[in-house]
């Protein structure tokens, strides 16, 4: 009886899993991974097997038909550190039944039970990253995250991203717990990085420390650690606080296991050099991971991140959130969806899916985190008209002191979450 009952649960989780097979994978790896063919040589499919090569030109891992199953489970089940123990052991070896049924008996960690007479939300984590932390112009200038010039008729536009995204994030949260999620927000305050303070205080009472662990652990090398010790602001957070707040704020993330993720960003016009005069440009946006090149193949956390997104299908759901998502944008706020040719990075960095407006980018939050995600880019906060309506304060929803656009921006993905739920 239990030998049935592992077996129809075996069949299920097959029926179930859409990355069981190598020419799903295969599909998979044209559609969102291979930017501009430049894994050919790096990532093979055969009719027994997929295999990652090293710079070398050697066979370092492969990934048999049998194993696909319970690999993904695994991938989708586990941590990063897991992960990077798993896959050093693997490598070419042929897994055995033992072990793949070890794998396939892992917990489903996002497992929603199915009960009566809850709300349409009750079980499900979703966590929001609010982007950036500037809230005045010492911290903003910092991360060169907000606008603040005159107008030719003598208005003064002045906004910062952080404030947008945090408030488009408390709303969000809001909304969702209405609906009975739980929420993680990866940023507690508008003014606060991940490290729960102020980019100010974490440079006063957190950056020796940090710099003297990271030499001592041998993860930073002298030359680096010195230059890092008399950096400016700004120099300290382009060489190294961006991408420590970034892994933080995926390791949080990830921590939390939610079920989906919602990265909150305001965009601006590229061609709008310094963001000192507004734009008529206006496009909505959202980016997936995916976008894969193969000279990222020489960190190993890179190439363990792409073969999650190669093994699992949260791709495939990552890109019906993200549709969702700029529709209910291009809905609820009128802007046109943007096209390959909208920006030089769509067209130079991205892979466009057959979505309207979502597009795969290998950007580090879309790489690191391991949940179904959107990374959504609204509206161009440099608009002419935009700039205008996100400097209003006259609007209050729950507690919240904000604007139009901005309840406009939480609806809608509010609204795609919800539209994904359903379906």
């Amino acid at each position: 009886m239990q030998m049935k009952t592992f077996f129809l649960c075996f069949i299920l989780l097959a029926q179930l899993t859409f990355g069981q097979t190598i020419q799903q994978c295969r599909q998979r790896f044209d559609t969102y991974l291979n930017f501009n063919r430049s894994l050919n040589n790096v990532v093979k499919f055969e009719s027994e097997a997929i295999y990652i090569f090293n710079l070398q030109g050697k066979k370092e891992f492969a990934f048999y038909a049998d194993e696909i199953v319970a690999l993904a489970h695994f991938f989708e089940n586990s941590t990063y550190k897991q992960q990077e123990s798993f896959i050093k052991q693997k490598g070419v070896k042929h897994l055995s039944k033992k072990i793949l049924d070890s794998l396939l008996a892992i917990n489903n960690t996002r497992k929603i039970s199915a009960t009566h007479n809850k709300l349409p939300l009750q079980g499900i984590r979703i966590a929001i990253d609010a982007g950036h932390f500037g809230t005045d112009l010492r911290e903003a200038e910092a991360e060169k995250k907000y606008l603040y010039f005159a107008k030719a008729n003598g208005d003064t536009v002045k906004l910062f991203e952080s404030v947008l995204t945090f408030n488009t994030a408390l709303i969000l949260k809001k909304m969702l717990e209405e609906q009975g999620a739980e929420i993680f927000l990866t940023r507690a305050q508008n003014n606060y990085t991940s490290f729960n303070c102020t980019f100010t205080d974490w440079l006063e009472k957190h950056k020796q420390r940090t710099l003297d662990s990271m030499k001592a652990a041998g993860k930073m090398p002298p030359e680096k650690y010195n230059k890092l010790k008399k950096a400016n602001a700004r120099a300290m957070y382009l060489d190294f606080f961006k991408d420590h707040d970034l892994i933080n704020r995926a390791k949080l993330i990830n921590q939390f296991n939610p079920h989906a993720t919602v990265i909150i960003h305001y965009n601006v016009d590229e061609k709008n050099v310094d963001w000192i005069k507004t734009t008529p440009k206006n496009f909505t946006m959202a980016f997936i991971g995916g976008g894969f090149t193969s000279n990222q193949f020489d960190k190993s956390e890179t190439k363990i991140n792409f073969i999650r997104l190669l093994l699992t299908n949260q791709l495939e759901r990552s890109e019906n959130i993200s549709a969702s998502t700029v529709s209910a944008f291009h809905k609820n706020l009128n802007i046109p969806v943007a096209e390959k040719t909208s920006a030089s990075y769509l067209n130079k960095s991205c892979v466009a899916t057959k979505s309207a407006g979502v597009f795969c980018r290998n950007l580090a939050l879309c790489r690191k985190i391991n949940s179904v995600l959107v990374y959504g880019e609204s509206l161009y906060q440099d608009n002419e008209n935009e700039a205008e309506q996100l400097m209003k304060n006259d609007v209050n929803l729950y507690g919240i002191q904000t604007n139009a656009r901005v309840v406009s921006v939480a609806k809608s993905y509010y609204e795609a979450i919800m539209e994904t739920v359903k379906k």
